[in-house]
């Protein structure tokens, strides 16, 4: 925060750029190495008689001839009366320029002769610094710039949205915002901060209108898709201050080809279902799926509305399933992992119950790209 926002209304990413490794040498032959110079061990023999040691010289200083007194040195003879005569005038410390010109005109009327205002600092890269303005005063106009966003959900019809940019605000009301068909009770702006109310409770997962909770889940993947194609990625999700947990993106490289879709499990953990996956990612998981357990274990129900539900049968006079769910549960996620989809956030909403009571229900959002 604290630096011009871009054209686009979005923050670029600031990470590190990702590394590349130097393509390795090719393999050649070695040249051939010259052949070895001859070597005459005789001609460095010391003769018996040779003295090792350095002849000796008398000091020749006592023996030089003084030279006479009455002749002057010729630098003596050499005119010195002002030859520092105008460099005393001026020897001190001053704010001048060096490279200044006295026959030029002063360029800053208002400063005194030879009181020079410092040249500006010349960065190398010619880019400007990230908190350089042209205008210091712009430090109050301009907008601050925020890497990451806090999602939350609350209740059964309200979202809110912290540290959100003007540019993502303008783009979830033209794009996500329609999605509801609902309609919205209310848009609160307060300092950078949106709060949202849905009419119809769309994050009550256990309503009995099936059409409008795929509607609720298209919302939630569109969501995670506009901020990925514009360089927001979910990081983690975290309960500081809040009971309810908040969703973190973070400023990362844009990905338009990013693709997402929703899944979860019952309570009892033995039945899957998909909304929204990609067709060819769908058909395939389902024949994975009965590749890895057999025929009898698996009852996979037909696409509807875009849902698609692979449940685990139960034992023959017992209430116990073929399939424990652990094991189930991790080869789903080998499967969609082989199929280029990683589990990427948990998100927890409820269900309204008998009484009242609520009853959680865990979204799972799998994200990849789009099959070609």
């Amino acid at each position: 925060m604290g630096s011009n926002p871009p054209a686009n209304g979005y923050p670029p990413f600031y990470g590190p750029p990702l590394s590349q490794q130097p393509p390795p040498a090719p393999h050649t032959n070695n040249p051939p190495a010259p052949a070895p110079y001859s070597f005459d061990a005789a001609a460095y023999d010391l003769k018996p008689n040779a003295s090792t040691s350095k002849p000796s010289r008398a000091h020749r200083r006592s023996s030089t001839v003084p030279a006479s007194a009455s002749a002057p040195l010729k630098s003596a003879m050499k005119k010195t009366v002002n030859a520092f005569t105008q460099a005393e005038a001026t020897i001190g410390r001053q704010l001048t320029n060096p490279f200044h010109n006295p026959a030029t005109s002063n360029p800053y009327p208002s400063q005194p002769p030879g009181m020079q205002m410092p040249r500006p600092r010349v960065y190398s890269n010619p880019a400007n610094p990230q908190n350089m303005r042209d205008d210091p005063h712009d430090l109050d106009t301009q907008e601050p710039i925020a890497y990451h966003m806090l999602v939350s959900f609350h209740g059964y019809n309200e979202l809110r949205i912290e540290h959100v940019m003007k540019k993502a605000l303008d783009d979830l009301r033209s794009f996500i915002w329609p999605l509801w068909t609902e309609g919205i009770e209310s848009d609160i702006v307060q300092a950078n901060n949106c709060i949202v109310k849905f009419r119809n409770n769309p994050w009550d997962m256990g309503g009995p209108n099936i059409r409008q909770r795929v509607i609720a889940y298209q919302l939630i993947i569109a969501f995670f898709r506009l901020f990925q194609d514009k360089g927001y990625s979910f990081q983690t999700s975290v309960n500081i201050s809040t009971a309810t947990p908040r969703l973190i993106f973070q400023v990362t490289q844009p990905d338009p080809h990013a693709c997402f879709f929703i899944a979860y499990f019952d309570h009892d953990g033995s039945r899957f279902t998909l909304i929204d996956a990609p067709t060819q990612t769908e058909l395939s998981f389902v024949g994975r799926l009965r590749e890895a357990f057999s025929a009898r274990a698996l009852n996979v129900k037909p696409t509807e509305d875009n849902v698609r539900v692979v449940e685990v049968k139960k034992r023959p006079n017992s209430s116990i399933p073929e399939v424990e769910p652990s094991v189930l549960f991790v080869e789903i996620l080998k499967t969609l992992n082989l199929l280029g989809f990683q589990l990427d956030a948990s998100l927890s909403f409820g269900r309204k119950g008998t009484l009242g009571l609520r009853s959680p229900r865990e979204l799972l959002v799998f994200k990849g790209q789009i099959p070609r």
